[in-house]
């Protein structure tokens, strides 16, 4: 009886313990089986971990533009440069002596006249002006000379022919044998007084400072009139015998005689006007050239020529850098292959130069983190050599825009640089980069591990009652995903609330 009331018990107690817990798993479970983290606020930090590689921020490989032997090598490996000292070059005299000789004459030809050298230009100018004024001076002079022989030749000479040779209507009074001549020769008389009339008019007008050539052109004019009437009267005469003009051969002769004198009076005016004219053109030219001259040396060369003298020496000095190599950076020569004296052969690199401590590390960032990363960027930098206790600061500072694909991954590259520059950094290291990608401070957040996706997309955190055995599924909308392995909680919980992390 004592066996059965004890087998009765134990039933009991098994019954009991089994509902106890049966409920506590319907209730979500008891204390003992529930792990937790508190909501908290603080900072959440996203980060894209990559690895890669230190090179130097520039590099150069250089080589010779064009062919020939190398005459000087200015530099060593380990050398500073700055950027634009030359590292070695070509025997190239003939080129350097060509651009002297063009950079001279560039220099010439935009040089200012000095003062002794403006003087002597201005002398120039001075004397060509007096030689103008006496030339212009002396045309009118030989203009009224020409006026004075020209009307003495008529007057004196040609009217002992007519009768009222003065007027409107003179008559010859020699045999002209044709009523057509007689007619045109009268007329001709009134046209040679009325040349005379003008031309004295021009004179007492005229003053050696108006147009001169403008007066020895009219005189030349009338000068040209007055001969062919001469010429016309002297063809008369020359006509004229015993038989056909009823005077003795005597009178004949002394008539021949005058219009000689009278054709030889006008040829002289003729010549007197002409060599004016001739002088003053040659004044007038003379003095154009000085001043031409004198404008272009106190100006200077014209644009035109500075800016083809100048291409001729920019031409040359493109043929001589041809023959140089120079630096294109500031930095650390590390390779010099040749010697001097060697040929070098155009495009055959035998210079390198590299900046000094400026470096980069180039990363390949995998699809799935390339939309995180941005130029500006932070990140924190561990070298293998030194550890992952010593960080440096870099900065993102380039990324590719098209992919590079790495064991069948697409990537793409990124570089950072250094913020700072470090002896203890080298090229060729291997750097372990964290790029801070977004932060956002004083947000709530939990361990991503408490955050659950539901079936319909939605997510839920389940939040520790007071009782610390039970807890209620609660709606929430997060943010940003650290890399650390917590998340932030946009909406749906306040800090000091506990996030369920594990149930047995």
């Amino acid at each position: 009886m004592m066996r059965y009331i004890k087998n009765k018990y134990v039933i009991v107690a098994v019954v009991i313990v089994v509902i106890a817990i049966l409920y506590l798993i319907m209730r979500g479970g008891s204390s003992a089986a529930i792990e937790s983290s508190p909501v908290t606020l603080g900072n959440v930090v996203e980060k894209v971990s990559v690895t890669g590689k230190i090179s130097p921020s520039n590099k150069a490989d250089l080589s010779f533009d064009v062919s020939g032997s190398i005459s000087h090598i200015y530099v060593k490996v380990g050398d500073q440069v700055k950027k634009g000292d030359v590292l070695a070059s070509l025997g190239n005299a003939d080129a350097i002596a060509s651009l002297a000789s063009a950079q001279a004459k560039l220099d010439d030809i935009k040089r200012v006249l000095r003062p002794e050298e403006l003087r002597v230009e201005q002398a120039k100018v001075d004397s060509a002006r007096v030689a103008l004024q006496n030339a212009k001076t002396n045309a009118v002079n030989a203009s009224r000379n020409g006026y004075v022989q020209a009307q003495g030749a008529i007057v004196n000479y040609a009217d002992i022919f007519f009768l009222n040779p003065q007027s409107s209507n003179p008559i010859i009074k020699i045999n002209t044998q044709s009523g057509t001549r007689e007619t045109v020769i009268e007329q001709e008389r009134v046209v040679a007084g009325d040349q005379l009339k003008k031309w004295k008019n021009d004179l007492d007008n005229a003053s050696s400072t108006d147009d001169v050539g403008l007066l020895l052109a009219n005189s030349n004019g009338y000068l040209s009139n007055l001969k062919s009437f001469a010429d016309d009267l002297s063809s008369i005469v020359n006509g004229l015998n015993p038989g056909n003009s009823g005077l003795p051969q005597l009178a004949i002769d002394s008539y021949v005689a005058t219009i000689n004198t009278c054709l030889s009076t006008l040829n002289q005016s003729i010549t007197s006007v002409s060599g004016a004219e001739t002088s003053l053109e040659q004044a007038q030219t003379t003095y154009s050239e000085a001043s031409s001259n004198f404008t272009l040396k106190t100006s200077g060369s014209s644009a035109e020529t500075i800016r083809s003298q100048q291409a001729a020496v920019d031409s040359l000095m493109a043929v001589v850098a041809k023959g140089s190599i120079r630096s294109p950076l500031d930095g650390v020569v590390t390779r010099v292959d040749p010697h001097e004296g060697e040929y070098a052969a155009p495009g055959i690199s035998g210079f390198s130069v590299q900046s000094d401590g400026a470096y980069k590390i180039e990363a390949y960032v995998p699809e799935a983190d390339i939309a995180k990363v941005a130029v500006g960027n932070h990140a924190d930098v561990t070298l293998d050599a030194y550890g992952s206790d010593t960080i440096f600061a870099a900065t993102v500072t380039l990324m590719d825009p098209a992919e590079t694909v790495l064991e069948g991954v697409p990537t793409y590259k990124v570089t950072l640089g250094f913020n700072q520059k470090d002896a203890r950094i080298r090229s060729g290291m291997t750097a372990n980069t964290d790029i801070l990608t977004h932060e956002h401070n004083g947000v709530l957040y939990v361990p991503t591990r408490a955050i659950i996706i539901n079936s319909d997309g939605t997510r839920s955190v389940r939040v520790l009652n007071k009782d610390g055995k039970t807890f209620v599924s609660v709606p929430v909308t997060i943010g940003l995903k650290s890399s650390n392995g917590t998340t932030e909680i946009a909406t749906g919980l306040a800090e000091g609330q506990k996030a369920v992390t594990y149930t047995k």
